[in-house]
């Protein structure tokens, strides 16, 4: 039987999330999201007064999880942990809210763990991956559509 991080390693799809074997979870985050989302970008951590304090991929690397203690309010003077996991695509697919951090971080992965359990995995990439076929499907009609008028005599240098 297939299991679904080997369905979704394929040419076609972004790699799967891998464990980099650094003491350095920002690191381990920022190389495995390059180019994915801005999320960990050193500029976004610092803006957002943000910290990572781990790093891993889960469910066999069809996802990455980071746990980070975030700024939750402007004064910069009262901070929250939460676990924010991200999918192939770079989305972010769980993310509480600043009103809604913990006290700590086994508090945070433990909420996240809970989510994960009933969270359907499979169906999520089922959207994600439909989604994906409509938008590029939308951006090749487009391409069609800009060489055909390429190609008509009208056009002009």
């Amino acid at each position: 039987m297939k299991t679904l991080a080997n369905i979704l390693t394929h040419e076609s799809l972004p790699k799967r999330f891998d464990r980099w074997y650094s003491d350095n979870p920002t690191i381990s985050a920022q190389k495995n999201l390059e180019g994915r989302t801005h999320y960990v970008d050193p500029s976004t951590l610092k803006y957002h007064g943000s910290r990572i304090l781990s790093a891993l991929p889960v469910s066999d690397g069809a996802f990455f999880k980071i746990i980070e203690t975030v700024s939750i309010d402007y004064q910069h003077t009262k901070r929250g942990y939460r676990a924010v996991v991200f999918d192939l695509f770079g989305t972010v697919i769980y993310h509480p809210k600043l009103e809604d951090t913990f006290t700590n971080k086994e508090k945070a992965d433990k909420a996240f763990y809970a989510w994960f359990d009933q969270f359907d995995e499979i169906g999520h990439y089922q959207y994600a991956i439909s989604q994906t076929i409509t938008r590029l499907n939308k951006e090749a009609q487009s391409l069609a559509d800009i060489l055909q008028a390429l190609n008509e005599k009208e056009v002009t240098a």
